[in-house]
């Protein structure tokens, strides 16, 4: 089943979280809509028209920036909630696949969210990654290499459905994932940017089953490389990560 690489994640895109994820379309703030329009508009049969025109410009400008500082708010608000509760509201990581699940709060409509669960022989491959990255202390050219040497099954291309060929971005991204420890994790990054740890949104442990323990991925976080591990993969010490 085709799966995404965590190298695609956008962490901090509010509007790809929202669609993802089924959430419902924030509808325009009822003055915003009307104040951003120049022609005479009919608010309701028991109230006055309303001329866009005459209302003042700067109280134009004051609600439609309010409106568009509150957008993106609830977003934020609804992805933390859902992140918070286990769920996944970003690209599948190699290694698990997508599980949707019908969940129907009290008194609302019932909606469709993303679970993860394991996928075999991807889940053993990341095993795989994190033990030559910690405990072999490969570098990451090394890794690439004998994933692509081996055959080992790489992540699919979402557009075709196609295997892709092992990179070194790839290998890097599966590092760094920590949703590998069995934990939903959002907001790593803001617009492209890094985000402190500290500020990161998680859920609690087993949001769905883990890959690697704590211990695991710590080691593959600061290897203790040495030189004859660069020198045997053939690569330059200065550009090796």
């Amino acid at each position: 089943m085709p799966t995404n690489d965590a190298r695609h994640e956008r962490d901090g895109d509010l509007p790809h979280s929202a669609t993802t994820t089924g959430q419902r379309r924030f509808r325009p703030l009822r003055w915003a809509s009307r104040l951003s329009c120049s022609y005479r508009r009919t608010i309701e049969a028991s109230e006055p028209e309303v001329l866009a025109s005459k209302v003042a410009l700067s109280v134009r400008r004051r609600v439609l920036r309010e409106y568009r500082a509150a957008t993106p708010a609830q977003a934020r608000r609804a992805s933390e909630e859902l992140v918070r509760a286990g769920f996944n509201t970003s690209a599948v990581p190699y290694g698990y696949r997508a599980h949707r699940v019908r969940i129907a709060p009290a008194g609302r409509r019932a909606r469709w969210r993303t679970r993860l669960v394991i996928e075999p022989v991807e889940a053993a491959t990341v095993k795989m990654i994190f033990t030559w990255r910690g405990e072999d202390r490969l570098s990451i050219a090394q890794i690439r290499s004998r994933l692509t040497a081996a055959r080992y099954p790489a992540p699919l291309d979402p557009a075709t459905g196609q295997p892709r060929a092992w990179t070194a971005a790839m290998v890097r991204a599966i590092l760094r994932n920590p949703k590998y420890l069995g934990r939903q994790v959002w907001g790593r990054r803001h617009h492209g940017r890094p985000v402190p740890e500290g500020r990161w949104v998680w859920s609690a442990p087993w949001a769905h089953t883990p890959i690697v323990d704590e211990a695991t991925f710590a080691a593959a976080q600061h290897p203790r490389q040495g030189t004859h591990d660069l020198t045997s993969a053939g690569t330059n010490p200065e550009q090796a990560p």
